[in-house]
């Protein structure tokens, strides 16, 4: 039965379908509810809905008036015509849609004539009109044998055709059909109803409007809502079919912005079970998945035909027309929540694009870093995609899933890489190659372990919401991050040092087949005869002479290389801007005005989340929800009643219950003012009636205490039966509980309106079955079901089943006037305050609908964000705490992350952006986001060494550049969300990530630099006497260290014999201000350094000229010009040796000393042990070099011979010059 009871909540249809916002809130007493109603009422199925909203092109246009009803007729009317094909059957309206109960009359062919003129259920402003007569069809009219007329809803009064059937005398129980129609309010049908066209050739004559042709007043037959052909259960209230309406003085409607129409249909588990023992679908193996099919197909249809419709104009210009489906919904759901490939694959190259133009050198290839950064790019995606596939093995995806996370993943690893590749390229000159990646990972791994653990903390602790959409997001993109970290901190360190030697072959970023143009340039010598070039031996002895350049270290070739970089700018600009007073005061009081803006605007941030937000848009369905939100409010609601209650004896309690909910203002009341009636008074209206007809009987001796005359009413019999029911299993009939005494005797229900409590679910068995349209109407879904037991006046059985006892009820009430967040929970803190009252005295219950089930979370949600950012921030505090040692350190970084947090809060109320789940998680999320802004930069800031302005400004040199990138990075990834069809994506997420990368460079690179220059912690290592550098340790005496060298060294290098200099070159005064003070004797005794210069000159000639490889070939001078190519390698060792006396004393006071500095010591021996590891390297690769150029000059003969061979008249020539470079 769809009438009153099925009426349409929207918000149902929408929720329910796949959205990702599953928003129930996960844990506590809602969970609890939610549980035991699955539990009670089995797997759920509730009906769906197709609806049509009718708004004015013009917003200023009223709809209250005939043009605009009459076109809302056209459009419903042909929605209602719908077929479908499906199985080789033709599916119509009828065949889906609830329609209502009718009592059982065994009697196939009255049952098949009811179940053609019963109606489907539709709720419309129609219904006030006649006009609302011809969406009810039926659509071949119903002939009844006897009858003249032939059966529409258009021509059909009721009551008539009951009076004709009467004097047929047809054996057909009349009592019980006329009984059933007095008390649904079945009358005269839509006969008596004004016509919206009164010059309508079929408008009835007994229209009120139908002589004299005016038009109805619209407004004043919309005013209390309208009612269906059942007057007693369908009502359709004013606010579910009039939109945007305004009143007058004496409430009455005067203008209305929409109109709203609602059909409804079977859910797929009661159309599978409706049509399971039909003959029409015996041949095609009847499943429910089927019966979904069929569903889904009519509904897509639906939907199309309206559009069809309205596309074509075939209906007045002046109007719009919105169709709803909840199977288009979920259709278009499925659609743009599947993972967009392509949005991911050009996000994922505009991030390629932007990290290779940024690591871009242009002017130096080799120490470019594009190649590596595209490499770092390309892994991050795999990781996503890995960290993708991990996932969907533990929770479900949503849209959360395909919109958001890989995206947020990708400019959160970015961010990493750019601090790696940052301090890569950062490194001295003269750091052995093989531990300039470990270098990388020291300096920079735990800021790189410690961003990433604090961001997976953020999102733990954001899964500490109770939603479980976004707990699953929450814990996906923690996955993501982990996996992310380990690629970074396992898998780029190899892709460096795969770079590192790129680097060292001296070889271009990206295209490592070539190598730049050598700065040495290649003089041609002038030319020498062959015959004279084997005696002349100034040939081989022309000298040039050059002098070398001066070393030039590393950083400084790297800053010329760079000269427009964010560090040298940070440098020589931007620190000593920052540090001066005057910006400090000025950064400071304007630190102190945003924490005051953002408190205020804190407190200005509403709750709540528009439905437009998460449908795509630019669907029909969004401008449906957009139109739905701005003119209708209303909502349903039940109050739900539980099992360890004794219902037959605890009836009073229930009324009062019932009565309870007149004071919530939100409640639509009827016309009196109170409120509709339940089940248990529908139960007892239907009993009081019998009552009355066996009273009646009684008093015609019709009805005695052992038998009922043959002309007894059915109702008088079927009370009989009722009044002789014990409620005992054992003894269920006593017939000496009939009393002729009607006033003091055994009643049905007593005086005081109580149903005997001994029978109550025998009598709830009978009137189940028997009212069907009345049980339905109550919208009461007892669980478990009532027994059934179809009454028959010649059935003699006096015997009722009794039914189960009662663990689910439901009351239901209607809602209006929520319009906002505010509002809705208002209502959800008086019911539930009323529900607690009850709960004391006994009475298990809560209450259930879209209110408490999606809105409910508002009220706990402020409490569970505070929670989550408390842990949040507890936890980045122990994370920075335990890793750096510094307490006063973390508690900055904790405090500038709330600071950053609280700023967002602001940014919110500035945006207008309400607080839902959604902002909720960002706002945690923006703890994790910030520590890239803060947590860097104060590593730097302790471990350098000076006073807090010096270290501020070097923190700040060291990290601005991969901040401001990694920044970037994660501005442009979260712009990719801008393609993404949901609004809540693009407008939420997107704005709100934007904002916080804006805020964290503010506050990462602006106010906390100045805090850490004013209240900074204390540094790690603090010099003793210098304040901006450590002392410098004096070497001590150590034996000389012969270098090794290798056989080919003996012959092709030539060393010059260690020789004392002039004294004024050699020796050195040593004063160390170190011992100055402490040491006198020490100072004394140590009284020179001697310097001894090695140089060692190899030279290589050879004859010949370079080929366009590189590679040195000689060549007959016959042939070629003769050019000599001349290859010198000087290799300068500077040799330091200190001179100590070597009296006892002394050395006895040196090694007084020496022990303070054996830790400096020891490091600089093991400085000098790699450095000359590093030489003796380099001897090596050089005899391999002459080792491969002997392998080309022998491959080179070889060739020259077998030229010669082919060529017998310069045989002779050729030899004596082979001969002569022999010699040479």
């Amino acid at each position: 039965m769809a009438t009153d009871c099925e009426v349409f909540d929207l918000k149902v249809s929408v929720f329910k379908y796949h959205l990702m916002f599953d928003v129930c809130a996960e844990g506590g007493r809602l969970e609890a509810e939610l549980k035991y109603t699955a539990k009670a009422l089995g797997e759920a199925d509730s009906s769906t809905h197709q609806l049509i909203i009718q708004t004015a092109k013009d917003p200023d246009v009223s709809l209250l008036h005939v043009g605009a009803l009459l076109a809302h007729l056209k459009v419903v009317q042909a929605a209602t015509r719908v077929t479908i094909h499906m199985y080789d059957i033709e599916w119509r309206l009828k065949d889906l849609c609830y329609s209502p109960s009718i009592p059982d009359f065994e009697a196939y062919h009255i049952e098949k004539i009811f179940d053609n003129i019963v109606p489907c259920a539709i709720i419309t402003p129609l219904d006030c009109f006649w006009e609302g007569s011809k969406l009810l069809g039926p659509e071949y009219p119903i002939v009844v044998p006897g009858l003249q007329q032939r059966l529409t809803w258009t021509h059909l009064n009721p009551l008539e055709v009951l009076e004709e059937v009467r004097k047929l005398k047809f054996q057909f129980p009349l009592s019980t059909m006329e009984a059933y129609m007095k008390r649904a309010g079945i009358t005269s049908g839509y006969m008596k109803k004004p016509c919206l066209d009164p010059t309508d050739a079929h408008c009835p004559n007994t229209a009120p409007n139908k002589k004299s042709g005016h038009v109805p007043d619209v407004a004043a037959e919309l005013s209390h809502g309208c009612y269906g052909f059942a007057a007693a259960y369908m009502h359709w209230p004013e606010q579910l079919i009039v939109g945007g309406a305004t009143r007058n003085t004496t409430s009455a409607l005067r203008s209305a912005r929409a109109l709203q129409s609602v059909v409804q249909l079977m859910g797929e588990r009661e159309m599978f079970e409706y049509w399971t023992d039909h003959y029409k679908v015996h041949h095609i193996g009847w499943t429910q998945e089927k019966a979904a099919a069929v569903l889904d197909a009519w509904q897509r249809k639906f939907a199309a035909e309206l559009r069809k419709m309205t596309a074509t104009e075939s209906v007045s210009p002046a109007y719009s027309f919105y169709p709803f489906s909840t199977s288009t919904l979920n259709d278009i759901l499925g659609k743009f929540s599947e993972l967009s490939l392509k949005n991911i694959i050009l996000g994922y190259m505009f991030m390629l694009i932007y990290v290779a133009v940024t690591l871009m050198q242009w002017r130096d290839p080799i120490r470019s870093q594009a190649g590596v950064g595209i490499a770092g790019v390309l892994l991050l995606s795999i990781t996503v995609a890995a960290g993708l596939g991990f996932c969907a093995l533990l929770v479900t995806f949503n849209a959360s899933s395909t919109q958001i996370v890989p995206f947020l993943a990708l400019g959160l690893g970015v961010q990493d890489m750019f601090l790696l590749t940052h301090t890569y390229v950062e490194q001295a000159g003269d750091v052995p190659r093989e531990e300039r990646t470990g270098l990388v990972l020291k300096k920079s791994g735990l800021s790189v372990l410690l961003a990433s653990l604090c961001n997976v903390m953020a999102f733990l602790a954001a899964a500490l919401l109770p939603i479980p959409a976004l707990r699953v997001f929450c814990l996906q993109a923690a996955i993501l991050l982990m996996f992310n970290l380990g690629s970074m901190l396992l898998v780029f360190p190899a892709m460096i040092s795969l770079d590192l030697r790129r680097r060292s072959a001296a070889r271009a970023d990206l295209l490592c087949c070539l190598m730049p143009e050598s700065p040495v340039r290649t003089r041609k010598l002038p030319e020498r005869s062959g015959r004279s070039g084997r005696n002349d031996k100034s040939n081989w002895k022309d000298t040039t002479r050059q002098p070398l350049d001066p070393e030039v270290s590393g950083d400084e070739a790297k800053t010329c290389c760079i000269s427009l970089s964010l560090t040298k700018w940070a440098k020589k600009y931007y620190a000593p801007f920052i540090m001066r007073p005057s910006v400090k005061l000025t950064s400071m009081l304007a630190l102190i005005a945003v924490i005051l803006a953002s408190l205020w605007g804190a407190t200005k941030v509403k709750d709540g989340l528009d439905l437009t937000d998460i449908v795509p848009e630019n669907t029909d369905e969004h401008e449906f929800l957009s139109r739905q939100e701005k003119y209708f409010g209303f909502y349903n609601m039940y109050a739900v009643t539980q099992g360890d209650f004794e219902y037959p004896t605890n009836q009073k309690l229930l009324y009062e219950y019932h009565d309870q909910f007149v004071r919530i203002p939100n409640i639509i009341k009827n016309d009196n003012g109170g409120l509709t009636k339940f089940w248990l008074s529908l139960f007892r209206d239907w009993l009081l009636d019998l009552q009355a007809a066996f009273d009646k009987e009684v008093a015609s001796g019709c009805i005695t205490q052992e038998y009922w005359c043959k002309i007894a009413s059915d109702e008088g019999i079927l009370a009989y039966k009722l009044m002789v029911q014990t409620g005992h299993v054992d003894n269920p009939i006593d017939k000496s509980l009939i009393s002729t005494d009607t006033k003091n005797g055994h009643r049905l229900v007593d005086k005081d309106g109580i149903i005997n409590p001994k029978a109550f679910y025998n009598y709830l068995s009978a009137w189940a079955t028997n009212d069907a349209l009345a049980y339905g109407a109550s919208q009461a879904n007892l669980k478990p079901q009532p027994k059934r037991w179809t009454h028959s006046p010649g059935d003699v059985d006096l015997k009722i089943p009794k039914s189960s006892p009662l663990i689910y009820t439901q009351l239901p009430f209607y809602l209006s006037g929520l319009s906002d967040t505010d509002s809705i929970k208002t209502l959800i803190m008086s019911v539930r305050e009323l529900c607690l009252k009850f709960e004391v005295k006994g009475l298990s219950n809560f209450p259930s609908g879209i209110p408490f089930l999606f809105w409910e979370q508002y009220l706990y949600l402020r409490t569970s964000l505070l929670l989550a950012l408390a842990c949040a921030l507890a936890a980045v505090f122990v994370a920075v705490m335990v890793l750096l040692l510094n307490a006063w350190a973390a508690l900055l970084v904790t405090l500038a992350l709330a600071t950053l947090v609280l700023q967002l809060l602001g940014v919110m109320a500035a945006l207008g952006v309400k607080l839902s789940a959604v902002p909720a998680v960002l706002l945690v999320l923006a703890i994790g986001r910030g520590v890239h802004f803060t947590l860097h930069l104060c590593l730097g800031f302790v471990t350098s060494i000076g006073c807090r302005r010096r270290r501020a400004s070097l923190a700040l040199e060291s990290v601005l550049a991969p901040v401001v990138h990694g920044a970037m990075a994660a501005a442009l990834a979260a712009s990719m969300l801008a393609t993404s069809e949901f609004g809540f994506v693009a407008r939420l997420f997107l704005r709100l990530l934007l904002a916080l990368v804006i805020l964290g460079l503010v506050d990462g690179l602006l106010f906390f630099p100045i805090v850490l220059s004013i209240l900074g912690p204390n540094a790690e290592v603090r010099p003793l006497e210098h304040p901006e550098r450590l002392s410098t340790p004096s070497p001590k005496s150590s034996p000389i260290h012969q270098r090794k060298t290798s056989s080919s060294d003996k012959t092709s290098r030539t060393k010059s014999a260690p020789r004392p200099s002039a004294p004024s070159l050699t020796t050195i005064t040593e004063e160390p201000p170190s011992w100055h003070s402490s040491a006198p004797s020490v100072q004394s005794s140590m009284q020179s350094i001697v310097v001894q210069p090695e140089v060692v000159v190899e030279t290589t000639t050879y004859n010949g000229s370079d080929s366009a490889s590189g590679r040195s070939t000689p060549t007959s001078k016959t042939t070629h010009s003769g050019a000599i190519t001349t290859k010198v390698t000087a290799t300068a060792n500077i040799k330091v040796e200190v001179v100590t006396p070597s009296d006892r004393k002394s050395r006895r006071s040196y090694h007084y000393y020496d022990r303070r500095r054996d830790r400096d010591d020891d490091r600089d021996r093991d400085r000098d042990r790699d450095r000359e590891r590093d030489r003796d390297r380099g001897d090596r690769e050089r005899d391999r070099d002459r080792e491969r150029s002997r392998e080309r000059d022998r491959r080179d003969r070889y060739r020259d011979e077998r030229e010669h061979r082919a060529s017998p008249r310069e045989n002779g020539r050729d030899s004596g010059h082979e001969s002569d470079s022999s010699r040479h």
